[in-house]
């Protein structure tokens, strides 16, 4: 008899059975079935009012049934039977949070510390608070008290990263990932991390690095195909982008950005018919990206097919006529057609547009 079934034949045998009805909410808390959950407990707290355990659970299926405020008066009950569990005042401060009351929720995360000054869950929640209220110092503490606790703590090691990331402090983001990475070397969302850090450092060898790590550890993460991509575009090795790019759309075919990357590096080494072929691709998963436009006419251009690139540049500046470069473009093929009037006419669009976006 499975568990479940088992607690609702306690429970029917003798309904005054306390023990019985915790034991049922607790299974169904396990199967994520929060309402059941919340019934059994709140027939348990019929039963025994003075319990703040049971309180205490109440309210939290009240949380995760998103209705906050019956959640923190039910906290407040468990904590006049109670005063000094951590656990309820952490509870507190979290369902505070979730309403956005932050000064309510640190309040009550640190009377939680007070009570268990070795409550990381606590330490690590103030500090993401004040990292969202952009207080990297008092940030920076909490993380770094939760750290002296638990220096092996990768979850908080990654927060860290996070932080000095939001700070651009780059140095101190590959300091803190790199002793995540010492303590789970296959995780390979941390690898994949470091790989986008390189990225936008643009150095592009280190990321091609992390990214293959990743990659070795879990081929099913896009992001990090895609940036391997992106990395080899930029070092212009484009044979090996599209071969990552390729790998990435196995996963998602159906990614748009994905087709316009492979349809660049197509382009950059001169096979256009394969670029056409991922740039309308991108263009039917995404009609309005003017970007894949313009460069769908910029492979006519090379193609010295004029009237598809005239066409082209059209949709893309149909979409964003401000965009100087699709003027520009469009002009230089009337220029080598000899029709000189409509090419004056783009380049004076273009010199308009370029000189409002500088």
């Amino acid at each position: 008899m499975k568990k479940i079934e088992r607690y609702k034949h306690l429970v029917s045998l003798d309904p005054k059975d306390l023990d019985a009805w915790v034991n049922l909410g607790d299974v169904y808390f396990e199967e994520s079935d929060y309402f059941n959950a919340l019934d059994c407990y709140k027939k348990a707290k019929e039963l025994d009012p003075y319990s703040s355990e049971v309180w205490n659970n109440v309210a939290l299926m009240y949380s995760y049934n998103g209705d906050n405020k019956k959640a923190i008066e039910c906290y407040k009950n468990a904590l006049k039977l109670s005063p000094d569990d951590a656990i309820v005042f952490y509870n507190l401060g979290y369902s505070y949070e979730e309403d956005e009351d932050f000064d309510e929720a640190i309040d009550y995360y640190k009377r939680a510390l007070e009570l268990d000054p070795t409550y990381i869950d606590a330490l690590n929640n103030i500090a993401l608070i004040y990292k969202e209220k952009e207080i990297y110092d008092e940030s920076i503490k909490s993380f770094e008290k939760a750290l002296k606790i638990d220096p092996d703590n990768v979850y908080i090691l990654q927060n860290l990263a996070q932080l000095y990331y939001d700070m651009e402090d780059y140095e101190k983001i590959i300091h803190y990932y790199q002793l995540a990475l010492e303590l789970k070397p296959d995780n390979a969302k941390i690898w994949n991390k470091l790989g986008n850090l390189y990225y936008d450092m643009n150095n592009f060898d280190e990321s091609i690095k992390c990214y293959k790590k990743a990659i070795e550890f879990d081929s099913y993460i896009i992001d990090a195909w895609n940036g391997l991509g992106l990395s080899y575009t930029f070092n212009e090795e484009f044979e090996k982008s599209i071969e990552s790019y390729k790998e990435a759309l196995r996963l998602d075919p159906d990614d748009d950005a994905l087709h316009e990357n492979i349809g660049f590096s197509y382009n950059k080494i001169g096979m256009y018919d394969k670029a056409i072929t991922y740039y309308k691709k991108s263009i039917e998963l995404n009609p309005d990206y003017s970007s894949v436009w313009k460069s769908l006419g910029n492979v006519y251009q090379n193609k010295k097919d004029y009237d598809n690139a005239i066409k082209c540049y059209e949709k893309a500046l149909d979409i964003t006529p401000n965009d100087f470069e699709s003027w520009k473009s469009l002009g230089a093929i009337y220029k080598i057609r000899n029709e000189f009037k409509k090419a004056k006419e783009c380049f004076k669009e273009a010199s308009k547009w370029k000189l409002k976006v500088s």
